[in-house]
């Protein structure tokens, strides 16, 4: 009797793995992405030539004017803000801020200002919840340079700053 049942369990095994049958099926999960925001320098900022050996701030404003506090002079040259194109994402708002001012040749900058999309000329790290850049808005920059008064005539400065966009 003990073999008939095991024998019959075992025909009941074979029949139900034959019976049973699997289907698989791959399924892809799309997702999209805003674009990343980017940042696209067309012009640095040109103070032009002021006069050497003299301590002054210097100060351009987001329209490339120039002007200075002390006893310096502006002699010429094309004064030119500075322009970036911020591109990225058609809906999100945007935090603009600089930062990392760094002095060269005795000249060192500070109080960045901006313009951003025509929107009149304000302190950079201010620009909180700005509007969506999109295909594309125009950044102007503007700047205070303190020069140290060692400058020899014919000698020139690049001091430096950091812009930094990121999403509100």
């Amino acid at each position: 009797m003990r073999k008939i049942l095991l024998g019959s369990c075992a025909a009941c095994l074979l029949l139900a793995a034959h019976g049973v049958s699997a289907a698989t099926q791959s399924v892809t999960a799309n997702i999209a992405f805003d674009a990343v925001v980017a940042l696209t320098k067309n012009s640095d900022i040109d103070f032009g030539i002021v006069l050497a050996g003299t301590a002054d701030t210097y100060t351009i404003s987001t329209a490339g004017a120039v002007s200075h506090a002390g006893a310096g002079s502006e002699l010429g040259g094309t004064p030119a803000a500075g322009d970036i194109t911020i591109t990225g994402s058609p809906t999100q708002t945007i935090d603009i801020s600089v930062g990392s001012y760094s002095a060269d040749n005795g000249v060192t900058p500070s109080n960045a200002t901006c313009n951003y999309n025509g929107g009149g000329e304000v302190a950079c790290n201010t620009l909180t919840g700005a509007a969506a850049p999109g295909a594309g808005k125009t950044l102007l920059l503007g700047v205070d340079a303190t020069v140290d008064g060692t400058q020899a005539a014919g000698s020139t400065a690049a001091p430096t700053f950091v812009v930094t966009v990121v999403y509100s």
